[in-house]
């Protein structure tokens, strides 16, 4: 996470970086990747944070519990 960040400048992602550089556990980084995912889209938008992001969420994959992982969105049909 630390390496994504030191590629970007600016005020926003530092302090991303130290959030991340203090976290004590895998949890709070978890929760982190949505800062990270709002800091970098700043600077390269939306589509290119989320590509640059993608090999970090899955590092989460099963180390977090099943009720901390992405949500799935269900359509509903009426």
């Amino acid at each position: 996470m630390l390496s994504l960040l030191q590629v970007h400048g600016g005020h926003g992602v530092q302090r991303v970086a130290q959030r991340v550089r203090f976290a004590g556990d895998l949890e709070a980084l978890w929760y982190l990747r949505q800062d990270m995912m709002c800091a970098i889209s700043e600077i390269d938008g939306e589509a290119a944070a989320r590509r640059q992001l993608r090999p970090i969420n899955s590092m989460f994959k099963g180390r977090l519990p099943e009720t901390m992982g992405p949500r799935r969105h269900q359509r509903f049909n009426m």
